[in-house]
């Protein structure tokens, strides 16, 4: 596998991780008004979100080395940037004039 492959690899392997960690994220905080329990939906759903992206990084790692870990990580946060952006786009609100 070339390094160009590594690279692609790892950034769409980070995409789908951080779009998993963070779409849990977005989901659990969505479901908190409604939850009975709200601790353990708070802490399985980190829980699980960290287990899965940590699961994913490791084989990434194990597969792909240290380009593939790098680069997923820059995918990984580049999720996390795009999930704010469309947090905040729906948050925010205008003062009146």
């Amino acid at each position: 596998m070339t390094n160009t492959e590594m690279v692609v690899v790892g950034v769409l392997a980070g995409l789908v991780l951080g779009t998993v960690f963070f779409g849990g994220l977005w989901l659990t905080t969505v479901r908190l008004n409604r939850s009975r329990n709200v601790l353990i939906l708070t802490v399985g759903s980190f829980v699980g979100r960290s287990l899965v992206s940590l699961a994913g990084l490791f084989l990434v790692a194990r597969f792909v080395g240290f380009v593939g870990i790098v680069s997923s990580l820059l995918g990984f946060v580049a999720m996390q940037i795009v999930f704010l952006r469309l947090s905040m786009k729906r948050t925010t609100t205008r003062c009146p004039k």
